[in-house]
């Protein structure tokens, strides 16, 4: 990969898009990259700012307009799932409001298991393509190709293995992802909420049942669902759940008959259960 070097603006000049923009929208200081990074601050590519979003507390970092390499780091909300992030890249960010950037992303979440991936974007004009991987090989790449379609809207959408993948990301800082597998047997639209949580919908066949219903992270990292489970188009349970971060939960079935089950697992995924008709066991 070949890069770029950035134009120089002067130290202390606020304004980095002092170019025809690319895009013919104005979307450069809510797209949460290192340019809109770079354009809340001075203009000397230094930056740290509280970001709009609720999670994230303070997002600090500096691009190199000389060598083009650049890193930031994210501390988050102490009720928040995730403890930090640190990113570390190279490339150009332009000043006509195009990138060309490759970066690195640690994160570390409230269990101390950390996450690394890679990521490779270039955006010319409206146009945006970025791939996500968990090496510089980009072997395992997962592509997203999208545009800007006005001015506070994104939209993109990924082709990977058996699965179509559609998104809008949005100046609020919302973002929504639509999930079909293409063998129908699984669909979601999952929306992430600017104040750290996110809900939408979900459907999906398993072991010869048919489940859909409603799914929520909470923001401490928790997820609860209501699902409905079925066959042959008949409902065979009402299923609730509500797993806190660590894998920990439970799960209630209730069945047509007015019967039920309520299951519990803790964190090392043991699990048990507990019938209305008095039966229990490990499960």
């Amino acid at each position: 990969m070949s890069f770029a070097l950035a134009l120089l603006v002067l130290p202390g000049c606020a304004t980095w898009i002092d170019q025809e923009p690319g895009c013919e929208y104005n979307v450069y200081d809510w797209s949460d990259d290192l340019l809109a990074h770079i354009m809340s601050g001075d203009g000397s590519g230094e930056f740290d700012y509280d970001p709009a979003d609720t999670p994230r507390n303070s997002l600090k970092g500096s691009y190199d307009v000389d060598s083009g390499d650049y890193s930031w780091s994210v501390d988050y909300a102490s009720s928040y799932f995730l403890i930090d992030t640190q990113v570390e890249g190279y490339g150009t960010a332009y000043h006509n409001g195009d990138l060309d950037i490759l970066q690195t992303i640690t994160t570390t979440d409230v269990l101390a298991d950390q996450y690394v991936s890679v990521e490779r974007t270039k955006r010319e004009g409206c146009q945006v393509t970025t791939a996500t991987a968990s090496d510089e090989s980009m072997s395992d790449a997962f592509v997203q190709v999208g545009t800007y379609t006005d001015e506070s809207t994104f939209e993109w959408e990924a082709d990977v293995s058996g699965y179509s993948w559609q998104g809008s990301w949005h100046a609020n800082l919302s973002r929504t992802e639509t999930v079909v597998a293409d063998d129908g047997s699984y669909t979601s639209q999952i929306t992430t909420k600017p104040e750290g949580t996110a809900d939408g919908d979900v459907a999906f066949t398993s072991s010869g049942y048919d489940y859909s219903g409603t799914y929520l992270r909470r923001f401490d990292g928790g997820v609860e669902e209501t699902l409905t489970q079925s066959q042959g188009g008949e409902t065979t349970a009402n299923i609730t759940t509500n797993y806190d971060y660590d894998g920990s939960g439970t799960e209630t079935y209730r069945y047509p008959d007015g019967s039920k089950c309520d299951v519990v697992v803790t964190a090392d995924q043991a699990c048990s259960y507990t019938c209305s008709d008095g039966s229990s066991g490990s499960c």
